[in-house]
């Protein structure tokens, strides 16, 4: 057990780990434990961890830890595993995951633009209004216009090669 508190109670790390915690609260609405969770599921060694190791190496709760597991299994982002002979599951991130997480995002910017458009045909000719609403419109318009060729490349250039 030493050896694994010095592999994951470095200053270093928990400063990264309070930075991306950070950015997935402004970013994501995510509360700051469960990015504090997800970014340490990212970079932890074993990947696996239980909420009783999340929970010590987090110095969180277990009932915020096991709150905050839960949401992020929604997310899609986390999975559980049980292993037999093991009575605590094993919680581990879901790096596949990612790429369909953004592309739901990249959806919701869609829905935005066709919600504007439909802003626009019921104000057009309204001057100020329709000014104000035309200019969102035509970012997510050519945002929308843009996301096809992005997951075209994706898909054409696939995952990166993981380099160790």
């Amino acid at each position: 057990m030493s050896d694994y508190l010095q592999r994951t109670d470095r200053p270093a790390m928990s400063e990264w780990i309070e930075q991306m915690a950070a950015h997935f609260e402004a970013s994501e609405a995510m509360p700051l434990i469960a990015g504090r969770i997800l970014a340490f599921l990212l970079v932890c060694d074993p990947p696996e961890r239980t909420a009783a190791e999340l929970s010590h190496a987090l110095a969180a709760s277990t009932g915020s830890i096991s709150t905050n597991v839960r949401l992020l299994m929604r997310l899609g982002v986390i999975s559980k595993t049980t292993r037999q002979g093991r009575e605590a599951a094993l919680y581990q991130v879901e790096e596949d995951r990612w790429p369909a997480l953004v592309r739901q995002r990249m959806e919701r910017v869609t829905a935005l633009e066709e919600l504007t458009a439909h802003g626009l045909r019921m104000f057009s000719g309204q001057g100020e209004r329709a000014r104000r609403l035309r200019t969102v419109n035509e970012f997510y318009q050519w945002l929308s216009g843009e996301m096809p060729e992005l997951w075209r490349r994706w898909e054409r250039e696939g995952k990166p090669k993981l380099r160790f």
